[in-house]
């Protein structure tokens, strides 16, 4: 055997193989990579989830994940390589193995460790542009929206003889159904609106931008040449020079007590509320052997806020004093018996939010607790929370019917009058059984219930006056 042209064989097949690993992997980062072919600034991409009946949704470009959207929240915005992208949305359905998505490995088999995809949208991007998509209307009923438009580039430049430009870009985006066809006003505070003042008119999945002044805003939402008689008026907010803010026009879903919500993002963050809004409060009488309350607000002893609140029960939602939302004063008297006063609690609320204050204890040590109601109902999945109005830590255990909790761990562990927050769960049956905290010993259940996809539930553990045992208030969607 020549062994002198074996070893060149070899090296030149070593060469080839090398060469093809390079161009590979050169072609791979091509797509995000700056090319001669396609010069200018690199595209940018964002997206955004405007589904309000569901469960947080992973936003993924190919099966790279970027973030698990919220409802109402966006993506940063990133630079991509100009190319063609395939642009997925997926989210744990029930019946998944898995809670957090990780993206498919393309074989058109749904693993264990795969989400459901909700939908795909592939796009092409190019230099100087930037993307904002968007997944809209309702689980059954979803799709994907993608709004292309130029890089707008602020004259930054103070040597060219004119001043800088004191200006920031806007970009509006219709994302409620259930709005009608609006207008859309962007003026000064206290600005007389007239319809030619309207910045755009749009309808569901429409969208303006344009380069205004810096300075203070108002936003206005009305019917078609109506600025009279608007469906939305928002806070005062600061647009600064140099910023790029988007706005998002989406339903309140449960959130708050407002239909309409305005979330800002990219260069700002937040929500802008109505400046109308209501705060509503409602109150739970858990306190065993007192009685039924009458609940007074602000020191107004003319009228109770709450009348004959009976034990174990709920009051409807009431609206607070605007005056007052931040510092309400409440007195606690027996039903009918202004005189006798049982206790007095303070409560702090957000304008615009639902709240619901937990009345427990008893007649001689009477206490409270506000817990935060934001009930966005969600198509696929029931909500769950857990309440914790007892003098002791207790775990929380749902689970499946007929599970042995002494093999499970906690599905909420909640210290002594304190709150969780909403959990997801399956719709299917359930045993609740609650537990001393950290022990198996069971103080109360297993007690049997059926969750609904859409529903909302509230367990509310209560003291029973014995160590060895607690009671539970079953509220909200339970009670129906």
């Amino acid at each position: 055997m020549d062994r002198s042209r074996s070893r060149s064989t070899m090296h030149r097949l070593s060469r080839t193989i090398f060469v093809a690993a390079v161009a590979a992997a050169a072609t791979a980062c091509d797509r995000d990579s700056p090319s001669d072919d396609n010069p200018g600034a690199r595209p940018i991409v964002a997206a955004f989830n405007a589904v309000p009946d569901m469960r947080a949704i992973t936003f993924l470009r190919e099966e790279e994940v970027w973030t698990a959207l919220e409802f109402g929240t966006a993506t940063e915005f990133r630079d991509v390589g100009a190319d063609q992208y395939d642009l997925n949305f997926d989210t744990a359905l029930p019946g998944d193995k898995t809670t957090a998505c990780a993206g498919h490995d393309g074989d058109d088999v749904k693993d264990s460790d795969e989400c459901t995809r909700l939908a795909s949208q592939s796009i092409n991007v190019i230099a100087d542009h930037e993307y904002v998509v968007a997944l809209l209307g309702a689980w059954g009923n979803l799709r994907v929206q993608v709004y292309d438009k130029a890089v707008y580039e602020f004259d930054t430049s103070t040597d060219d003889g004119d001043p800088d430009e004191e200006t920031a870009e806007v970009q509006f985006f219709h994302w409620s159904d259930d709005l009608p066809e609006i207008d859309v006003y962007l003026a000064r505070p206290g600005a007389n609106l007239s319809p030619v003042d309207s910045r755009a008119t749009l309808t569901s999945g429409g969208e303006f931008h344009a380069v205004v002044d810096d300075g203070d805003y108002v936003i206005t939402l009305a019917p078609v040449g109506e600025p009279a008689n608007p469906l939305f008026t928002s806070e005062t907010f600061a647009l600064e020079e140099h910023t790029r803010v988007a706005f998002a026009i989406l339903p309140g879903a449960g959130e708050g007590t407002s239909s309409i919500k305005v979330v800002r993002f990219r260069d700002q963050a937040g929500t802008l509320l109505d400046r109308r809004v209501s705060t509503e409060l409602r109150f739970a009488h858990l306190a065993p052997d007192t009685g039924s309350f009458d609940v007074y607000a602000e020191d107004d002893y003319a009228q109770p806020f709450v009348a004959a609140l009976a034990e174990a029960t709920i009051s409807p939602y009431v609206t607070v004093p605007g005056s007052a939302v931040a510092d309400l004063d409440l007195d606690i008297t027996p039903a009918g018996n202004p005189g006798v006063l049982l206790g007095r609690e303070q409560v702090d609320l957000s304008r615009g939010e639902r709240a619901t204050f937990v009345l427990f204890g008893s007649a001689g040590r009477l206490d409270g607790l506000r817990v935060p109601d934001p009930f966005r109902r969600v198509a696929t999945h029931a909500r769950l929370r857990a309440i914790n109005a007892a003098a002791a830590s207790l775990d929380f255990f749902v689970v499946r019917t007929g599970s042995n909790i002494n093999t499970l761990a906690p599905t909420m562990q909640l210290a002594a009058t304190t709150a969780g927050g909403l959990n997801y769960f399956d719709p299917e049956r359930y045993d609740i059984v609650l537990t001393r905290a950290g022990t198996d010993d069971i103080v109360f259940g297993p007690h049997t219930v059926d969750l609904a996809a859409g529903g909302i539930y509230t367990v509310v553990a209560t003291g029973t006056g014995d160590l060895t045992s607690a009671d539970a208030l079953l509220l909200d969607d339970f009670a129906n």
